[in-house]
């Protein structure tokens, strides 16, 4: 069940693709939509004493990409709830079929990184590594899977 303030899982009626864009390609944009998320949720937060927990669903939606020479891949992001922007970000992907990927989302409240695996599904796990300002030494999940529109992505994070 979402915390208090998360916002709540949305479909967005369009969204960009990229002609001649890999399946792999496609399901990267899940782990960084997950990513930029997380992010948002911590927007207004205040700092406690006891750690806090946050959730946030969203769709990730693909900007660009590009691949690298050695079957690497990188994209640019926006992550959408209620067809209103969240958060921009960026993720990075090996070449393996299973692939390996970091993605950072920042907002006005800092920065958020995410590490985790792309399976040939198109199922994202993974774990929240930290972060800078109000992610500082955040902690959680990150998972997601394709969705119409692009990736739906939950993240679930302590701060």
């Amino acid at each position: 069940m979402p915390t208090a303030g998360a916002i709540p899982p949305q479909t967005i009626e369009t969204h960009r693709t990229v002609p001649n864009m890999s399946t792999k390609v496609k399901r990267f944009s899940l782990a960084a939509v997950a990513l930029s998320a997380s992010v948002v949720i911590g927007v207004g937060a205040t700092a406690t004493a006891s750690p806090k927990s946050h959730e946030i669903h969203f769709i990730s939606v693909t900007i660009s990409e590009s691949l690298a020479p050695a079957g690497s891949f990188y994209q640019s992001i926006v992550d959408v709830a209620s067809q209103k922007t969240l958060f921009d970000g960026v993720v990075s992907c090996g070449p393996e079929v299973e692939a390996q990927c970091d993605a950072a989302a920042a907002d006005a409240s800092g920065i958020l990184d995410v590490h985790f695996t792309i399976t040939s599904a198109g199922v994202l796990s993974g774990t929240v590594t930290g972060g800078t300002g109000a992610y500082a030494n955040a902690t959680g999940t990150v998972s997601g899977r394709e969705v119409n529109g692009g990736e739906g992505v939950t993240v679930v994070y302590t701060t």
